[in-house]
């Protein structure tokens, strides 16, 4: 399911200090999102948290006053980048991670989520064990028209899952009604966002009940999309959008390659690699977040987010130097901020353990979970309007 990064991984070669940073690599156990975890921590800090957190209980009376008073001054502000950059700073970013993890699943709808999200995918995998394959699509995702919109360079580099090829198999072996939106695969935000736009309309006047479902550099397009080029009233056909790994507010990464000269360089390496470099400026966190300050998304569409939430030990060796360049911002999945992927009133599905590129053998399953549970919330939502 990863997207964008493939090629965006060239900004890596502006990077060379970061590669050479190092930071401790503690082991911890514990539970994390309502799952079993077994990785490395850059902190003791952090380590104290993740335990304390599975246990809710303390190892001593220190670590509960410090991390008690850290919920206590941080719990109320903002929760952007700017507050978890700085509780980064106070303690550590795997710190500033569980922090973020255990403040989104405070929220009620969220943790609701995100155990129906664990359940559903277990039932899931039981009914694929017993080759039981007509219940493993629940009956009201079959309602929906699932349109997915694709990542960066998902033509010439469909290895990378931009494409969500392995999910439109999938469901369309146990029959649901999938669809690729032929966006630009190097295309401008804008210019995506109009095409994307073209499509709901089409699909408006055709009565469709969608599903959109996009991932990395798609996130923006179809917020763009559905909060700013379409009218309210030519979104009606939009029934809930799921973002995946969506780069919202930008990347860092691409800011650090933005200013001249390493732009003149970027320029010539985006041409060798076939690559329109005119995409590039849209994802700065600049033009990202002043973008975003201008998208109303309509109040009838369900928005969930998906987000991978590593800790230090479970980012891969090819995308390290990314990670950890962008550790001093804060909590990042390898390409973009936590906290610049999530939506204001959006529902948060967490996955630890993963980096943006989304690399599980479960993840086709997983992506049919959250589906299955969309649908069953849409029509949960039509049933109380009734």
């Amino acid at each position: 399911m990863h997207a964008c990064a493939s090629r965006i991984a060239i900004l890596a070669l502006f990077l060379p200090l970061a590669a050479c940073v190092s930071y401790p690599a503690i082991p911890v156990t514990g539970y994390l999102a309502n799952r079993r975890i077994s990785t490395n921590v850059d902190s003791e800090s952090a380590k104290d948290y993740l335990v304390a957190s599975s246990k809710h209980s303390f190892a001593n009376a220190n670590d509960s006053e410090r991390i008690a008073e850290i919920e206590r001054r941080f719990g109320q502000r903002p929760f952007d980048w700017l507050t978890l950059k700085e509780i980064s700073r106070e303690t550590s970013p795997d710190f500033a991670t569980i922090f973020l993890i255990n403040h989104i699943l405070s929220e009620h709808n969220n943790q609701r989520f995100q155990s129906a999200y664990a359940e559903e995918l277990q039932r899931i995998e039981s009914l694929m064990h017993q080759k039981k394959w007509t219940p493993v699509v629940r009956t009201s995702l079959k309602a929906y028209k699932i349109l997915f919109i694709p990542g960066f360079h998902y033509l010439s580099d469909p290895a990378s899952g931009a494409d969500f090829s392995g999910q439109r198999q999938l469901m369309h072996q146990l029959g649901l009604d999938v669809q690729l939106a032929a966006i630009a695969e190097d295309g401008s935000i804008e210019e995506n966002a109009a095409i994307i736009a073209r499509l709901v309309r089409a699909e408006s006047r055709n009565h469709s009940k969608l599903i959109l479902v996009s991932t990395s550099k798609g996130g923006p397009e179809t917020a763009l999309a559905l909060g700013k080029v379409l009218e309210p009233g030519e979104t009606t056909s939009v029934k809930a959008w799921l973002s995946v790994g969506g780069l919202l507010r930008g990347t860092f990464l691409a800011d650090r390659v933005m200013p001249w000269p390493k732009s003149w360089i970027a320029r010539i390496i985006f041409s060798v690699e076939k690559i329109d470099f005119r995409s590039l400026p849209g994802l700065t966190t600049t033009a990202s977040r002043t973008r975003m300050e201008g998208i109303r998304l309509p109040p009838h569409i369900l928005v969930l987010q998906y987000v991978a939430a590593p800790l230090s030990g479970d980012i891969a060796d090819d995308v390290r130097a990314r990670y950890t360049y962008l550790r001093q911002y804060g909590p990042n999945d390898g390409l973009t901020l936590l906290a610049d992927e999530l939506l204001p009133h959006g529902i948060t599905v967490l996955e630890p353990g993963l980096d943006h590129f989304y690399r599980d053998p479960e993840i086709n399953l997983k992506s049919l979970a959250i589906a299955n549970l969309v649908a069953q919330e849409l029509n949960v939502g039509s049933d109380i309007q009734r």
